[in-house]
């Protein structure tokens, strides 16, 4: 079996310890190729997902695939006048020295403001603006979903096994978005029914280790948004190998 792992920083490699993506494959006696990137918006992790899955499919091999999605306030931008991604042309996850060198100690969602474009670099903060004076928590969500329903069907319709939950971030509901709305129950309600997604506004890997008791290994920075530790992916890996098992998403070792 192949296992592909693709996320943002909470399951990219190279970390200095054992994260959830191998403590997976390792039980299950499984390769693995992991895609994680720091600072991923959820369009790259979907887009570069499907690309991988359109050669693997070209093997005999079994394929579990594990999508580990992001704060939904993130996006990306055709940046050219950086260095390309080798797999991913001009697409950039919008970042910045400025931003990221900014007080994060009370964590993502407590400094995340709508000013923050004001210390992006210059080549990105025009876009930056505009993108936040528009930032719709309703829309995001209304987009991630399609893509997530269009990923998992072209996952069934070729043989793959596949598991979507979030990392970071709960989705969030009223007041921010309404699931019930003409244009997003049926997205909804297509989500919560497919085995396949681990309910997105009521579990994070995040969460799941923080009621746990695991601090965050840069909680001094990070605050509860922070990434967790090995032992967290320990937990969290042992918690996705039952989800897979008790709901016949696919045969692992035991």
């Amino acid at each position: 079996m192949i296992i592909l792992s693709n996320s943002c920083s909470f399951g990219a490699p190279d970390q200095n310890h054992k994260i959830y993506p191998q403590f997976i494959s390792d039980i299950a006696g499984s390769s693995l190729i992991n895609e994680g990137v720091p600072g991923s918006c959820n369009r790259r992790i979907v887009r570069s997902t499907l690309r991988t899955l359109i050669d693997l499919v070209k093997t005999d091999e079994d394929i579990l695939v594990l999508v580990g999605l992001t704060f939904i306030s993130r996006t990306e931008l055709w940046q050219p006048w950086l260095e390309p991604d080798k797999t991913d042309g001009d697409f950039h996850s919008i970042s910045s020295k400025k931003i990221m060198s900014l007080d994060w100690s009370k964590g993502l969602n407590n400094t995340f403001h709508s000013n923050v474009a004001c210390n992006a670099d210059d080549e990105v903060k025009d876009y930056y603006k505009q993108w936040l004076i528009h930032y719709s928590k309703e829309a995001a969500v209304t987009e991630l979903l399609t893509d997530i329903i269009m990923l998992t069907n072209f996952a069934k319709n070729n043989g793959i096994n596949i598991l979507i939950f979030e990392n970071c971030q709960k989705l969030p509901t009223l007041p921010h978005v309404d699931v019930a709305s003409p244009f997003l129950s049926n997205f909804f309600k297509y989500i919560n029914d497919s085995k396949n997604v681990i309910n997105l506004w009521d579990f994070s890997f995040r969460d799941f280790s923080l009621n746990a008791g695991y601090k965050p290994k840069d909680a001094h920075k990070l605050g509860n948004d922070g990434h967790p530790s090995e032992e967290a992916h320990e937990h969290f890996a042992n918690h996705i190998i039952e989800y897979i098992r008790s709901h016949d998403i696919c045969t692992l070792n035991r």
